[in-house]
């Protein structure tokens, strides 16, 4: 049985013939391509994942971005209707001390001037917030490198 074994497989200390190197290379490199083909596959598949999970995770954040929104909404169309209701008590009662069309003046006057204030102010709020931060372009950059 050893006897068959020598005639299969040659000595350690005998040098390999110059087709089973041939062969020996050629199935290295079969290994090598499948191992690179197999690598490829599981990039292209982990990166569709990861598209697919940011896409979702976007849909999550954009569905509680909306139902905040609508709250918000809601909300303040109750707060100003408050708010004209409480301006119409203020001009009834200014109203018992003064012409009423004075009172109504007087308090329309005052809350204009509040609102432009307020708004001057929101827009200066606003503008300032909309200014890149460092965070935001380290991100640009990254991803502008990432694409070429």
């Amino acid at each position: 049985m050893k006897a068959q074994l020598d005639v299969v497989r040659p000595p350690a200390n005998d040098p390999l013939t110059a087709s089973q190197q041939r062969e020996l290379a050629g199935s290295r490199d079969r290994e090598l391509g499948a191992i690179v083909a197999n690598m490829w596959e599981n990039t292209e598949k982990l990166l569709r994942q990861e598209l697919e999970l940011g896409l979702a995770e976007l849909e999550l954040r954009a569905d509680k971005l909306k139902r905040g929104l609508l709250i918000a909404t809601i909300g303040g169309a109750t707060l100003y209707a408050g708010i004209l209701a409480l301006l119409a008590a203020v001009v009834l009662g200014l109203s018992r001390v003064m012409e009423p069309w004075l009172a109504a003046l007087i308090v329309g006057g005052l809350v204009t001037g509040v609102g432009a204030t307020l708004s001057m102010r929101g827009e200066h709020t606003a503008v300032e917030s909309v200014t890149p931060d460092e965070h935001l372009e380290r991100t640009k950059r990254a991803m502008k490198e990432a694409i070429k």
